[in-house]
């Protein structure tokens, strides 16, 4: 029987399967638990935010657990990825009958199944008597009955890998300690949020409640009922959590290839979109004069939509380095492609998942949001892609990422203001902005000149020559500078905007190939230094006074 036993599992552990078979399988079971709670609860009528925050939630819980566990197995078994992946996989049905559990076992009276919300003195009790008693309430029979048989489970396949039964009894008591953090979460959040008040020990029960219960506003938007809130607050939590253990993940497995992807990431133009967000929420505060309360979940509600926005730039610049391979031959031959860090296949998948997880976050906190980066990837594409390849053409080109920044301007907006809308915004900041990135972002063109050429990419500096290219790229930044003090009617700004903007204008020009401070490749750096200066006056001069 042991035999059949250790068969069965390393036949598991040899399933065939690549990345997209686990993300449509995974994804199959979360999509079969929601249904048994759905079901069970007689499919009463919910909004469809109260469904999608009620999947997202999950998503991101059992993901986070997954990878969690994932690197436990491979740690204290020393297992590959993909066996115990493989394992965690088929393990992972569990997690579907839960609700059934407690339809069957408790069906007679009321129960509510989430969290075990405890005191910290109480700790101790429900660790040793397995979440104690009140089974209808928090930690309900069918929580209980998923983490039994996961312990037994790694207790069983523990003593398989390493046929020590002290080994075995060890992964499986540290497993429960695991289990039993994630299952009273809520409980140390509070605990870790308000113990800084109150002291650790007196973040009481009602402490718990008070924080995850309530509906809150994040920003402009409500959370909904206190089921919804929970659910809400604690994807905000986990997929920030998610997103980080994922990077240190794929720090230590995958090295080279990380490193190298982070490398290409354009930290100017990466740094230009989470400025763009926040731009734009300055303007909703600042022509609004809205007062949100800035609370632990707004926090993480913003830093998600900046991992959004990042990925939404990131998911661009896979789709850029593509269809961009003859050019960077030629002037960028440090690109991931260029040195075959990454395969085509791999590059595209990394593309799909940024893709995903920035469209996915960014819903969480607001769909607005949402819809403004999937408009934002669809435009990157137009740009970068056949048929249409946009930027081979000079000025529709700079008219399309003109567009694209507005897009995350907007989001930031959208995200801060009242009314999730831009009708607070002036018409006049938009045509600034707009007029100031077609004349701006073509400074970007500069360090390509040489592939763009080859590659048939009509910027100013192949149509004109390199010398002329500058002056009108630099001409037009200057322009942008004047152009803000009327757009801001504000008279002080003039010499200012005069000054810099001049100075930004000789930057550029006085600009070489190679062989002095100022070049083509880090002339952006430079006038990204003189517009923070600028922006700092604007800030000023316009908001303050």
């Amino acid at each position: 029987m042991f035999k059949k036993l250790v068969d069965l599992v390393e036949k598991i552990e040899k399933t065939s399967t690549n990345f997209y078979l686990w993300s449509l399988t995974f994804l199959s079971i979360i999509f079969a638990r929601v249904l048994m709670e759905n079901w069970l609860g007689k499919m009463i009528n919910r909004s469809g935010d109260y469904f999608f925050h009620h999947f997202s939630y999950t998503l991101v819980f059992f993901l986070l657990s997954y990878l969690l566990f994932l690197a436990f197995l491979m740690k204290k078994l020393d297992l590959k990825i993909k066996a115990a992946s493989n394992v965690m996989l088929w393990g992972y049905l569990i997690i579907i009958f839960p609700p059934l559990f407690d339809f069957i076992l408790l069906n007679d009276r009321p129960y509510l199944s989430f969290y075990g919300i405890y005191s910290l003195s109480e700790m101790p009790y429900r660790f040793f008597t397995f979440f104690g008693d009140s089974p209808d309430y928090g930690m309900t029979y069918g929580v209980r009955i998923e983490i039994a048989f996961t312990v037994l489970a790694l207790l069983v396949y523990g003593f398989i890998k390493t046929r020590n039964k002290i080994k075995a009894l060890i992964i499986s008591i540290e497993a429960y300690l695991i289990l039993f953090f994630l299952g009273t979460f809520p409980s140390w959040m509070t605990i870790l949020v308000r113990g800084f008040q109150k002291g650790p020990l007196n973040v009481a029960e009602s402490d718990i409640v008070q924080l995850f219960f309530p509906s809150v506003r994040l920003f402009a938007r409500s959370t909904g009922s206190y089921l919804n809130a929970l659910s809400i607050k604690l994807s905000l939590v986990y997929g920030f959590i998610l997103f980080l253990f994922v990077c240190w993940g794929l720090y230590v497995l995958y090295r080279k290839q990380f490193l190298a992807f982070l490398k290409n990431a354009r930290p100017v133009q990466l740094g230009y979109h989470i400025g763009l967000l926040l731009a734009g929420m300055f303007l909703a505060v600042a022509f609004t004069r809205i007062n949100w309360d800035l609370n632990i979940f707004n926090i993480f509600a913003l830093l998600l939509v900046m991992v959004s926005v990042a990925f939404a730039w990131l998911a661009s610049v896979v789709v850029n380095d593509i269809y961009d391979k003859k050019i960077d031959h030629l002037t960028n031959q440090t690109r991931p492609l260029i040195v075959k860090d990454f395969s085509n296949e791999a590059y595209i998948t990394a593309g799909v998942v940024l893709f995903a997880v920035s469209i996915f976050f960014s819903a969480m906190v607001s769909p607005k949001v949402a819809f403004l980066l999937m408009a934002y990837q669809a435009l990157a594409f137009l740009y970068s892609a056949w048929p249409f390849r946009l930027k081979r053409f000079l000025g529709v080109a700079s008219l399309v990422s003109s567009i694209a920044s507005l897009l995350i301007l907007f989001a930031g907006f959208i995200l801060a203001a009242p009314m999730e809308d831009i009708g607070q915004l002036p018409t006049r900041i938009i045509w600034l902005l707009g007029v100031a990135f077609i004349f701006c972002l073509p400074i970007k063109d500069l360090k390509d000149i040489k592939g763009d050429k080859a590659d048939g990419v009509m910027t100013f500096p192949v149509v004109f020559g390199e010398y002329w290219g500058k002056v009108i790229i630099g001409g037009g930044i200057f322009f942008a500078y004047v152009f803000s003090v009327i757009a801001f009617n504000e008279k002080k700004l003039l010499l200012w905007a005069l000054f810099l903007g001049g100075v930004s204008f000789w930057l550029v020009v006085i600009s070489k190939e190679r062989g002095q401070k100022i070049t083509n490749r880090n002339v952006i750096w430079w006038a990204m230094g003189v517009l923070a200066i600028y922006i700092f006056l604007l800030w000023r001069f316009v908001f303050v006074s």
